[in-house]
């Protein structure tokens, strides 16, 4: 036996060799990626970052933990109290309280014009420059079956939860992809733009009707930002270009599933209770939990972000043409959560019917 790999490597043909090789070097990356090894892809020491939906929930614990490590922070939502409040939180945590910056702004990002506003302010308050990060966390979910829900809240939840997205990444991305002279350029780091979606963009669960088409909504922008960035990415590699974008662009998608937030107190309270029941492999996390997470996977490089082991395989069964994070680990979630889910597609619709079988339709439409 211990003279196996010895063989296989006297005996091979330069062909096979190269094949071992290359396998060889396709784990490796993959282990490296998989258990966070190599460089810190996501520095935000001393770099300023925008939050939307900062006031609380998942975006104030992502707030408060990039501020552990150095970061400026800007902080954007509606409601000024909250605002304060949250900044004075955020502050408390400062790595180096008498370096770093706060600032935060009130803006209904349901309106482009507002986003356009927040980025200008930004810029200002950040001596001229643009934000080096900017954190989609803003939205809320308001759960319940399409046909009980009014259009009016099908209309709401795009608004609050996709448009709030699009509309900030279009006006971050306006400013970060201005081509600028070769003179004006200067070694920078990365810019990352990051989508906060939902594992419901993988698996729909019945009674997310208002919400998971918004949520998917996103994914796709993500993906498809993902390949568009890279042209403009690539505009910087011919040195004698006149004109390019500063430096390059990162985007990423954080796929959460329940966190226990006020937001997610007022989502049990309209939730119909065959959703409850079909969720039920989703334990709540802490946003503090879900904003560590996310960031460890940030600093490795990872595109597509899950904070537990059940979004994991929820991710594989729906990877589709999106980017991968890991070859190797991928892979073999995808193959799995395929397999897995030949059962729980139906299962799913089978918990449906016999919910309606047992107790009827909803008594009333919601209003």
């Amino acid at each position: 036996m211990h003279s196996l790999i010895p063989t296989i490597f006297y005996d091979s043909s330069p062909t096979t060799l190269g094949i071992y090789t290359i396998l060889c070097g396709l784990f490796l990356y993959s282990a490296s990626k998989m258990f966070g090894f190599g460089r810190n892809q996501f520095v935000v020491q001393g770099r300023t970052v925008v939050i939307t939906g900062g006031s609380e929930g998942m975006g104030k614990a992502v707030a408060c933990q990039l501020a552990e490590k150095g970061a400026n922070v800007v902080l954007v939502a509606r409601t000024e109290s909250k605002l304060q409040d949250a900044l004075e939180a955020v502050k408390g945590t400062a790595a180096e309280a008498d370096r770093q910056r706060f600032h935060y702004i009130c803006a209904d990002l349901t309106n482009a014009a507002e986003c356009d506003r927040v980025m200008a302010e930004v810029t200002e308050w950040n001596h001229g420059q643009s934000p080096d990060i900017v954190w989609c966390c803003a939205g809320y979910c308001s759960p319940g079956f399409f046909a009980e829900t009014p259009v009016q809240t099908l209309r709401d939840q795009m608004d609050t939860v996709y448009w709030t997205a699009a509309n900030t990444a279009h006006a971050i991305l306006r400013r970060w992809l201005v081509p600028i002279s070769p003179s004006q350029q200067m070694p920078l780091p990365p810019r990352h733009l990051i989508f906060t979606c939902s594992t419901l963009a993988f698996v729909p669960i019945a009674g997310y009707a208002p919400y998971s088409p918004a949520k998917a909504a996103i994914r796709s922008l993500s993906d498809t930002l993902s390949q568009e960035i890279e042209m403009y990415n690539g505009s910087r590699a011919d040195k004698c270009r006149s004109e390019a974008p500063a430096t390059d662009v990162k985007i990423h998608t954080v796929f959460p599933m329940g966190i226990l937030s006020p937001g997610f107190d007022n989502e049990q309270k309209l939730k119909p209770e065959l959703t409850k029941k079909l969720e039920a492999a989703d334990k709540p996390q802490t946003p503090r939990e879900v904003a560590n997470i996310a960031i460890k996977a940030l600093e490795r490089g990872e595109y597509m972000i899950t904070t537990m082991f059940v979004g994991d395989v929820m991710k594989g069964s729906a990877l589709g043409g999106s980017q991968r994070n890991s070859f190797i680990k991928d892979t073999f979630t995808g193959w799995l959560s395929n397999l897995l889910f030949l059962h729980v597609s139906p299962d799913l619709r089978r918990q449906a019917w016999s919910w309606g079988e047992k107790h009827g339709v909803p008594s009333r439409p919601r209003e």
